[in-house]
């Protein structure tokens, strides 16, 4: 007699988090406050993910799982290390080893559970709809902005656009923000193709051009750039039998890591990119440069310059030489960026620790489509907060999911159990 399992009740945690960031970018549009209530649920989306990783998965990791784990667990030791070596409080360290726990904790979980391609189906009926609304909330946005932005005078969307020195509209659609809508849409269109090719979907060419048309309307160009070398790539999987994963791997190390070396080699090019590359994050990336140079490359600690624990809890902008800048007055930019806390508060330990563990995770990925997104989310994440952020790290982390188990079948239920509410078992868990 054949033996029954109920599906795992981890895939069905993890789908209720990303369709609940994904309903609430469009309220956010709307109202700002009834958002911000969701935000604070929203925070307890590292302790879930370590609650299933410890409560209920067992995994068998391959080499370059436990490299990335030893990695991401040493730069942590030395955040806390470095941090009381330049006696930070505990309130500091604690809130922001909560902080530094969103990455590797949510990614880990999201690519190491195990589901069936039921998953993928469902996920398909919601882009389906989701493609339909944007589409006619593009139309409605261009075709009659003066209702739209009033409608939705929360969004994101109202800074222009610069193409051929003519200012156009950023379109967003369901979206809040024109980065969300084109990164959206990137991850969408890399499972679109993986869907496609197991001719699991229908109108898959439709579906694809108008994911690359997403991408071009908000007039997000480095968003465009990374599409169509993920295009070239993927095109180069299928016809000359590429395997990319250890060149993404070494595109990340050699350009993050290779970069910074350069950089901090003279402290005149501080000022270079201070005066060349002028905006609120790389003034960020600059001041972090300097406070790597005042703690002899060793880091200052943790509540020192860009993260959440600098702006939240020591509240170092009322203080230092950067309070008078404007968009400090107005309370932006803060932890708008991911790197800068790397450099100044963890030095080139904490630097090259992180690095490697993210380089080890591309290396990871069963699947050379799923390593191609967190190619794209670290890469993304030299320009932006991509890496800290949970609604970046709920859409990558769930199409990962469903890309690292793009090869399993559904699994046989009995009609018995059909209807039966799902298991804590280990079938979720990659085997």
């Amino acid at each position: 007699m054949a033996s029954y399992q109920s599906p795992s009740v981890v895939p069905h945690i993890l789908f209720g988090m990303f369709v609940l960031e994904i309903l609430f970018l469009f309220i956010k549009k709307i109202d700002g406050t009834l958002y911000g209530v969701f935000d604070t649920f929203e925070k307890l989306y590292p302790i879930i993910a370590i609650v299933l990783l410890t409560s209920f998965m067992r995994p068998k990791l391959n080499r370059y799982w436990w490299a990335a784990l030893l990695f991401y667990s040493a730069y942590l030791v030395y955040g806390v290390l470095i941090s009381l070596a330049n006696q930070k409080s505990m309130h500091i360290i604690l809130v922001q080893t909560y902080h530094e726990m969103k990455f590797f904790p949510m990614l880990f979980l999201y690519s190491t559970v195990r589901c069936d391609n039921r998953w993928s189906k469902t996920t398909l009926k919601l882009i389906k709809p989701l493609i339909i609304i944007t589409v006619l909330l593009i139309i409605f946005q261009l075709g009659a902005p003066g209702p739209y932005d009033a409608i939705f005078k929360n969004g994101g969307h109202f800074e222009k656009g610069h193409i051929g020195g003519m200012l156009l509209p950023r379109a967003v659609g369901w979206f809040w923000h024109p980065g969300q809508i084109a990164l959206f849409f990137l991850i969408t269109a890399v499972f679109t193709i993986v869907e496609y090719k197991k001719r699991t979907i229908r109108f898959g060419v439709s579906m694809l051009l108008l994911c690359i048309l997403f991408v071009v309307l908000p007039i997000q160009r480095f968003e465009l750039f990374i599409l169509f070398n993920v295009l070239l790539l993927l095109w180069m999987r299928r016809y000359l039998g590429f395997n990319y994963k250890p060149l993404l791997a070494c595109i990340v190390l050699c350009s993050f890591g290779g970069g910074f070396l350069y950089i901090i080699s003279d402290e005149a090019l501080f000022w270079v990119l201070l005066e060349d590359f002028q905006s609120p994050r790389n003034v960020f990336l600059v001041e972090s440069l300097f406070t790597l140079v005042e703690s002899n490359y060793w880091g200052a600690g943790w509540g020192t310059i860009g993260s959440h624990a600098a702006a939240d809890v020591a509240k170092v902008y009322e203080y230092n030489a950067m309070k008078d800048i404007w968009w400090v007055k107005l309370g932006q930019y803060f932890y708008d960026t991911y790197w800068p806390h790397v450099i100044g508060e963890t030095g080139i330990p904490g630097f090259f620790l992180l690095l490697l563990s993210m380089v080890f995770m591309i290396m990871a990925l069963e699947q050379p489509q799923s390593s191609i997104l967190l190619f794209v989310l670290i890469l993304t994440s030299a320009l932006s907060s991509n890496a800290q952020s949970l609604y970046h790290l709920c859409v990558f982390g769930w199409f990962i999911l469903l890309l690292e188990n793009a090869h399993n079948q559904p699994v046989a239920i009995s009609r018995r159990n059909s209807s039966a509410i799902p298991s804590t078992n280990l079938v979720g868990v990659r085997a």
